[in-house]
């Protein structure tokens, strides 16, 4: 079954203490998205798409909606196992550290399309990727994409902006999972 590609993107980034890390995915159209044609590229240490994952059988997201893929070792203090759609033991999409790209790709018939990129795959910062005027942003921080983001951005790094007014990203402390499950979303839907 394929479908014709959506608009997806990532809309939270959680690098916290220990394994406390996540990922959420948000869905700006109108309509429900079936993942059986998207994955998640990975990359570790700036070399370059290693890894891919694969969404389980079924999986979709509601129109402005979340998905959230947790690690396993997640406080629940933090956040509720119960209220993530996947949660994964080492290794996984979520065992990353701040400098471990990662990007929702779209899997056609003949080709695959980057939909939205964080970071770069082919670079490594050091420790973490700088956020606008925040340096090492990536790395012991919640990353939240802003609201009035409509789409993703397949450029690396270009969602991170040169300084605060161009960074499509607020940052957030470290352990900051107030949010993940839901995601503010301001703008017109696509349809």
């Amino acid at each position: 079954q394929t479908h014709a590609q959506e608009v997806l993107l990532i809309s939270e980034y959680i690098e916290g203490s220990g394994n406390n890390k996540a990922i959420e995915i948000f869905n700006p159209n109108a309509t429900t998205v079936e993942l059986d044609s998207y994955q998640i590229a990975q990359s570790s240490n700036g070399r370059g798409w290693a890894f891919y994952h694969t969404f389980p059988a079924g999986a979709k997201i509601a129109p402005f909606g979340t998905y959230v893929i947790l690690n396993d070792g997640v406080d629940t203090d933090l956040f509720n196992h119960a209220n993530a759609d996947e949660v994964l033991g080492f290794p996984s999409v979520v065992h990353h550290n701040g400098d471990d790209a990662r990007a929702i790709i779209h899997i056609g018939a003949t080709d695959t399309t980057f939909i939205d990129v964080f970071g770069d795959p082919d670079n490594d910062p050091g420790s973490g990727w700088a956020i606008g005027d925040s340096t090492t942003a990536t790395k012991d921080h919640t990353i939240v994409r802003l609201s009035s983001i409509t789409a993703g951005n397949a450029t690396p790094l270009a969602s991170f902006g040169s300084d605060s007014t161009a960074a499509e990203w607020e940052v957030r402390g470290l352990n900051d999972f107030k949010d993940l499950g839901f995601h503010a979303f301001d703008n017109t839907p696509f349809s």
